[in-house]
Parts: C-alpha cells; structure tokens; sequence
C-alpha cells in the first residue's frame, strides 16, 4: 500500500496528464453527453445482474467490506434476491450511477484503485459517511460528483 501511495498521482496532476491525452486526440472524458446517454438508456432496460456484481466487486477491492454487504448497501438483498438475470428500474439506476461515479474517480485519481479506494474511506465534506454510501440516491450522486469536479479543477470544495 505505501508502495501505491508513492505513485499515486495529486488530482491536479492526473488531470493535467488527461489534458495531454485528449489534445492527442485522445477519447473524451466520462462525463461525455454520449455516454451519459448511453447509461441512461441503460438504467431504462435494465442492468444485468452479473454486470452489476462485477461492478460491486471492482469498488469492494479496496474496502473493508465484502462484496455483498457493500453491494446491500445501495441494494438491499431483498432486491437482489428478486430480480432475476436484470436488475428492475431503481436497482438499475443505482448500478449505472455507481459506474458513472467510479469513472469519473477514475477520472480524477488517475486509476482504478486510488478511485476506489476514495470511494470507500469517509470523507469529512460528506459528515464521515463515504463518497460510495450516498450513491443510493441521485442528490447523494450528485453531491459526490461536486467533490470529485472540485478535486479535479482545485476548487474548495
């Protein structure tokens, strides 16, 4: 881990690099208009349950919790348990946001692990509660999304 640590790039300094690779003619950002449409048609098909987990299991690589109870966090097992090979609108809307989110993270750290990481250690902006526990709505999206935008151009956030 400090090894990790060492490497790991300031948000600024990601984002300066990102610059670069887009001026070469590199792809644009996740918060494209392309792909936010792509991942609200999406949400309005359904996600497949498998996807979803693979998800899950990204973001719990860095945390203390296993896959499943961070995964019943956002949805419960109720939920889960119900829905057969795709997830139903709101379970779907919840996956797709918590992909969006992790994109952009990834964005702004540079790489998965330092993003997932960020998403699940508290944060004081966020009243202890971690970026990945507010994901279960859209204002608590979006709230996390600020942070991250203010990370990123280095706003006070």
């Amino acid at each position: 881990m400090a090894q990790a640590q060492a490497t790991r790039l300031r948000p600024r300094e990601a984002a300066v690099r990102r610059e670069r690779h887009t001026a070469r003619g590199g792809k644009i950002g996740p918060g494209s208009v392309g792909n936010l449409v792509s991942l609200a048609f999406a949400a309005e098909k359904g996600v497949p349950k498998a996807r979803a987990a693979r998800l899950f299991n990204r973001v719990a690589s860095t945390s203390p919790l296993p896959s499943g109870k961070l995964r019943a966090e956002l949805i419960p097992d109720s939920s889960w348990k119900r829905a057969g090979k795709t997830l139903g609108p709101l379970a779907s809307q919840t996956v797709v946001r918590v992909g969006h989110v992790l994109s952009l993270a990834e964005h702004v750290w540079g790489n998965e692990a330092d993003a997932t990481e960020w998403l699940t250690r508290p944060h004081m902006e966020l009243r202890g509660a971690t970026p990945f526990s507010l994901l279960k709505t859209e204002t608590g999206g979006r709230a996390v999304e600020a942070i991250l935008a203010a990370l990123e151009y280095g706003f006070p956030v």
